[in-house]
């Protein structure tokens, strides 16, 4: 196969990665602090709070990658007593929808460059 069409194909999944990860930047600034006050009897949002506010926007991050996950899967979480599951059912379904979409594209598109990636060094 030529260079050029997986070149191409490189440009069709990278681009849209980066603006992805541009957005996950912007929304993790803005909407981490919004997101963790929607949820103040939780005790894993004090405890991650206290790990990663040192960490700048990286424990931004990490902080919100927790929360998504725990809206994700709040009968296990809350199973183990970190959320309150009646916090989790009044957590506003738009700002609920933003975290997981934002986070699933992020997951998928790195997904499909590591696939790329092995494709590209079974050609070779």
């Amino acid at each position: 196969m030529s260079q050029v069409p997986l070149g191409l194909i490189g440009l069709v999944i990278g681009i849209p990665m980066m603006f992805v990860v541009i957005w996950l930047t912007y929304m993790v600034h803005v909407y981490t602090e919004k997101a963790e006050a929607l949820m103040p009897n939780s005790s894993f949002v004090e405890a991650n709070k206290k790990t990663f506010s040192h960490a700048g926007i990286l424990g931004k991050s990490v902080r919100n990658g927790f929360l998504t996950i725990v809206l994700l899967t709040p009968v296990l979480t809350a199973k183990r007593g970190l959320v309150d599951v009646v916090e989790v059912k009044n957590f506003p379904s738009g700002l609920k929808r933003m975290l997981v979409v934002s986070w699933g594209l992020n997951f998928l598109f790195c997904v499909i460059l590591i696939v790329f990636g092995g494709y590209l060094q079974y050609i070779e």
